[in-house]
C-alpha cells in the first residue's frame, strides 16, 4: 500500500480492527453539516466523526532546597505561545486528536495523533487513506468553526507533511476555508478538472466555481507551513507554502463573512486513487 501506509502500525489498527471501507462517526459541539464536495449535496462521507546519561563522579553536594524547592514549569506549547491568541489553534500535544475539533470524519482510511514526528513535541495529526477505485471516495480530516463576522482577512494556516505532492490519477484536497456557509476554498494538490488536472485553489459560491492555479506546490518530505490568506475588502485570495507565493492575490468574489468554518487532512479523495498519507501540526485560523 505504499511507505506512509505500510509503516505507521499504530494507526493501521483500526483497519485490523475491520474499518476499512466504514465510517466511524462522532459529533461534537456543531455536528451535522455536510462534509461533501461544495455543493455535491449530502456527503458521501459520514461525519465523526531515551539514551542513559553516564553518572558522573559526584563533586561537593548542592544545597539543600528544602521546603523552598518547586518544580519547573512544563515547556510552553506552540498555541500556547501565540500572542495575541488565533481565533482558533490546536498543537495536537494535549494527547486528544478530537477534543478541540467539532467533528471527526474517517471514510476509507485512518486519523491518529503520532508521537514520532512534529513541528511541536510531542505530536502531530497523521492521516492515511486506502487505495480506492475509480467509484469511490476517501476522506480523513478534522473540522471545526469559529463564531464571528470578519471583516479584514481570514487566515488558515498548517504544518504540513506530505508523502507525496504530485499524482497521475484521482483527486487530493487537503484543506478547506469557508469564510460563510455559502462561500469556500478548496486547496487541492490535485483537483479534478477533467483536460488539465493541477494544484488548485477552487472557490465555491452559489452558481460559481473558479480555479485558481497554483504556480508551486511544497516538497515532498519535509515539513512546511501552509497558509491560506482570504482579503476580504480586497476581495484577492493568497496561497503560500512557507514564504514561497503559489497564489499571489488572486481576484475572488466580493461578500460577507460570517462563522468561517475550516477542514485539515485527506480532505477530499476521489478515485482511482492510490494510498495517500500526510501529518498536520500547529492549525491556526484567525481573523
Amino acid at each position: 500500500m505504499g511507505s506512509w501506509w505500510g509503516s505507521r502500525v499504530g494507526v493501521l489498527a483500526l483497519l485490523a480492527a475491520g474499518v476499512a471501507g466504514a465510517v466511524v462517526q462522532g459529533l461534537w459541539a456543531c455536528g451535522g453539516a455536510s462534509d461533501g464536495p461544495p455543493g455535491a449535496g449530502e456527503a458521501d462521507a459520514a461525519e465523526l466523526e531515551e539514551a542513559s546519561t553516564p553518572i558522573e563522579e559526584a563533586g561537593p553536594a548542592p544545597p539543600d532546597a528544602g521546603a523552598d524547592a518547586k518544580p519547573s514549569d512544563p515547556p510552553k506549547t506552540f498555541c500556547a505561545t501565540r500572542t495575541p491568541a488565533p481565533r482558533f489553534c490546536d498543537d495536537f500535544d494535549d494527547g486528544e486528536l478530537r477534543d478541540d475539533w467539532s467533528v471527526l470524519t474517517v471514510l476509507n482510511g485512518e486519523a491518529d495523533l503520532d508521537p514520532t514526528t512534529s513541528t511541536s513535541a510531542p505530536a502531530s495529526f497523521v492521516v492515511g487513506t486506502a487505495p480506492i477505485g475509480g467509484t469511490q471516495s476517501a476522506h480523513v480530516h478534522l473540522r471545526t468553526t469559529a463564531g464571528g463576522a470578519p471583516t479584514g482577512h481570514v487566515v488558515f494556516s498548517f504544518d504540513v507533511l506530505l508523502e507525496a505532492v504530485t499524482f497521475t490519477q484521482g483527486v487530493v484536497a487537503i484543506a478547506t476555508l469557508d469564510v460563510a456557509a455559502n462561500h469556500s476554498f478548496t486547496l487541492y494538490l490535485r483537483d479534478g478538472d477533467a483536460d488539465a488536472p493541477a494544484a488548485t485553489l477552487e472557490e465555491n459560491s452559489p452558481g460559481s466555481a473558479t480555479r485558481h492555479v497554483l504556480s508551486a506546490l511544497p516538497a515532498a518530505g519535509a515539513w512546511t507551513r501552509a497558509t491560506i490568506d482570504v482579503d476580504l475588502p480586497a476581495a484577492t485570495a493568497t496561497v503560500l507554502w512557507g514564504t514561497e507565493t503559489a497564489l499571489d492575490a488572486a481576484p475572488i468574489l466580493a461578500g460577507a463573512a460570517k462563522d468561517p468554518t475550516i477542514r485539515v487532512g485527506a480532505v477530499y479523495v476521489y478515485g482511482p486513487a492510490a494510498s495517500f498519507g500526510a501529518h498536520f501540526d500547529n492549525v491556526t485560523l484567525d481573523f
